[in-house]
């Protein structure tokens, strides 16, 4: 991954074969970034991606190879037991003739051909906690 540190941030260019996830939640703790927002566009391959089932109180994951554009990648860094905890959601067109669209909760993806993303601090303390009633841990406010 190369980055550039910008005003109130960093861009950062994910590089053909990177696990995106992984290699964000290692730069956040590289750079003590705790409390952040992110969107992002390029290509992943080998995604999974899903929801949370309240009513089993688990994420639910699908597999996907692709390839895929990422039509929209949003999400947050926010702490978790004193750790930066990255949490994406993202919607991914298939490379072919059907543009199929499929999105949700981003658990994995490797980068495909390039994913540059726009990382930008928040000045304000998110912290994640336990809540009962979802089994979630949700940010507290």
């Amino acid at each position: 991954m190369k980055s550039e540190q910008i005003e109130n941030g960093f861009f950062l260019v994910f590089e053909r074969g990177e696990e995106f996830m992984s290699s964000l939640a290692s730069f956040c703790e590289e750079h003590e970034l705790h409390w952040a927002q992110f969107s992002g566009v390029g290509a992943v391959e080998n995604a999974e991606i899903g929801y949370y089932d309240l009513a089993s109180r688990s994420y639910v994951f699908k597999k996907e190879a692709g390839p895929f554009e990422v039509v929209s990648l949003n999400g947050n860094v926010a702490e978790l037991d004193e750790s930066p905890l990255v949490h994406a959601h993202a919607a991914l067109s298939r490379c072919d003739e059907s543009l199929a669209t499929i999105g949700g909760h981003l658990k994995s993806a490797r980068v495909a051909l390039t994913l540059e993303v726009w990382l930008s601090r928040v000045s304000q303390p998110l912290l994640r906690a336990p809540d009962p009633e979802t089994g979630l841990n949700l940010i507290t406010l």
